[in-house]
């Protein structure tokens, strides 16, 4: 067996008491891919950090073609061969193509740079990816995947022959994850190795040699994907068995009151002649490439855009929702994909942040009634099951599962009846994700109506009802998930 291109021994990181990473041994050899999965705080990002030079370890080695190595820097490891593309974009906006992925990589010719070398590599290495991708665009012009393929070059262009991916597919259409997986596999034919994060278990599956799962900052044991199954993973990630949602029959959930009613929604560039019903107590999955009008759609319902024609009912009434205020008052709500950015409030508290819509309901004669304001979010934490520390604590320390459910938590507080969740489970781990499938389901039986956008087909699949599929903005098909397949989603989608 071939020896270990590079390996890490004993590897411990403390923050004051605190242990991030305990005693954790993991190599890779030439030529293989080595995912490494866990739950949201098992140490992924810790270890990688380490293994890229951001992070010095308390304790512990790491070795590169086994002699002993010891990186004070991102640039230590970049000279060994070892590069890092993050999750979070880090490109500069304002540059072109070309100029983020040269950043840090350029081709000297004595002391000065060779700019038409360095130019060339760089077009080089983004070409190998996505060849549809002009080097001469501004980053800020770019769709977030095509960021994410940039980011990936830039990282292979410092001369890498071991990568970190961390969570490189989760903002990729179905064509540019083809064309990843693609280039993946050529890296490793020509002896490249790849280190690999993601809680998409599918394609560790597909795509890796060898499996290592940590938990709480330690190393649980190694799985063969040959023969290993995604319930075999979850449950060593989470250290008990985990059992996924029932889903209730459709044909049950057609008999129920329809709830939301569309017909022949249309926006101009955007999407045309949508038609569907939403009825009370069910999970509605919309799938369909990134492109396909999914966003769009549900942000022209929630009255963030308008529709040029089609009509709307809500609960068996004509509705003209013209503002988020207009939809928010009639019981419809919106969950953003970029939750960040677009749904949270980062300087405040998680009693703040929950409470923000429902404040005029606290509000006394002279100040706002903040005892009453407490319980109230105390009793959604505790029936939604959201880990905190301090109900005054920012929304910034929570883990991005209970962030989520905080935001449900927002709406449910308003007394809302239709949530449209777009992306909900994106960048969350696959025990956070479970979690939130269970409480949707939860709530559906309590009558709550949930419209799911999700680029994972596998995950529209577990979660919904029936599934309605878009292409290019026209429904392409609705189906009941009881006989929907993968590649019947995915035919539909590209159709």
């Amino acid at each position: 067996m071939n020896p270990f291109a590079f390996e890490a021994r004993n590897i411990s990181q403390y923050y004051g008491v605190v242990r991030a990473l305990h005693h954790v041994s993991i190599g890779i050899r030439p030529g293989e891919v080595h995912a490494i999965i866990g739950e949201n705080g098992a140490g992924k990002s810790t270890l990688m950090n380490i293994f890229c030079g951001k992070l010095r370890p308390t304790e512990g080695t790491l070795f590169r073609n086994e002699a002993q190595i010891v990186f004070h820097s991102p640039f230590d490891a970049q000279n060994v061969g070892i590069a890092i593309a993050p999750q979070e974009i880090s490109l500069v906006p304002d540059l072109t193509v070309f100029e983020n992925i040269l950043l840090g990589a350029q081709r000297t010719k004595g002391i000065a740079i060779n700019w038409t070398k360095t130019r060339k590599d760089a077009i080089d290495y983004l070409h190998a990816i996505d060849d549809t991708i002009d080097p001469e665009s501004k980053v800020k012009d770019l769709s977030k995947a095509q960021q994410q393929l940039v980011q990936i070059s830039r990282a292979a262009a410092c001369n890498a022959k071991i990568l970190i991916l961390d969570e490189p597919t989760a903002a990729l259409t179905y064509r540019e994850t083809e064309k990843l997986y693609s280039y993946i596999r050529q890296f490793r034919q020509s002896g490249g190795a790849i280190f690999y994060i993601s809680h998409r278990l599918d394609e560790v599956l597909d795509l890796s040699d060898r499996i290592s799962v940590l938990r709480d900052g330690a190393f649980i044991t190694e799985l063969d994907p040959k023969s290993t199954t995604k319930e075999d993973m979850v449950n060593h990630m989470v250290g008990r068995t985990v059992t996924r949602t029932a889903r209730q029959d459709r044909s049950a959930v057609l008999k129920s009151e329809i709830v939301l009613k569309v017909e022949g929604l249309s926006r101009p560039g955007e999407f045309s002649k949508i038609s569907f019903e939403l009825h009370k107590g069910e999970i509605l999955g919309v799938s369909g490439l990134i492109g396909a009008g999914r966003t769009e759609m549900a942000k022209c319902l929630f009255g963030l855009t308008h529709k040029s024609e089609g009509c709307v009912e809500l609960f068996g009434k004509p509705s003209d929702i013209r503002s988020p205020a207009d939809a928010i008052n009639q019981g419809l709500v919106y969950l953003p994909e970029e939750r960040k950015q677009e749904g949270l409030f980062p300087l405040l508290s998680i009693t703040e942040n929950m409470a923000m819509p429902n404040l005029d309901r606290f509000r006394g004669l002279l100040h706002m009634r903040t005892s009453d304001m407490v319980r109230d979010v105390q009793a959604y934490v505790q029936s939604l099951k959201i880990k905190i520390g301090k109900q005054h604590d920012r929304i910034t320390s929570l883990s991005g599962g209970n962030q989520q459910k905080v935001i449900i938590g927002r709406w449910l507080m308003k007394n809302s009846k239709i949530l449209i969740m777009d992306e909900p489970t994106r960048g969350i781990d696959v025990n956070a994700k479970f979690e939130i499938q269970r409480e949707l389901r939860r709530l559906t039986e309590l009558g709550l109506s949930i419209i799911f956008i999700s680029s994972e087909i596998e995950e529209v699949l577990d979660v919904s009802d029936g599934i309605m599929v878009l292409h290019e903005g026209v429904v392409k098909g609705i189906c009941d998930t009881a006989t929907a397949t993968p590649e019947k989603l995915m035919q539909l989608a590209m159709s």
